[in-house]
């Protein structure tokens, strides 16, 4: 799970640096007027923003959990109420 955890973090790292790099290029390119360019780098902002989702969802979902700080400070709120 970790190593899965892992390549969503890298998946988001890519599909960020894809929209960016699309956005930005994209609109250079648009306003020199080289539009067959500037369309193919336009098209790689929504492919990155899927991408980003994608990673996203997969790094949170797959994360391992480590819940013992939690389960520790519940169990000793119910021993505190107990006296």
């Amino acid at each position: 799970m970790k190593n899965a955890a892992l390549f969503g973090q890298i998946l988001f790292i890519i599909g960020l640096i894809m929209a960016l790099v699309g956005l930005v290029a994209g609109f250079w390119l648009m306003f020199e007027d080289i539009d067959d360019w500037a369309i193919r780098f336009l098209i790689a902002v929504p492919t990155g923003f899927m991408l980003m989702f994608t990673g996203l969802a997969t790094s949170v979902l797959l994360s391992p959990n480590d819940d013992t700080a939690l389960n520790e400070q519940r169990s000793l709120k119910d021993s505190n109420e107990n006296l």
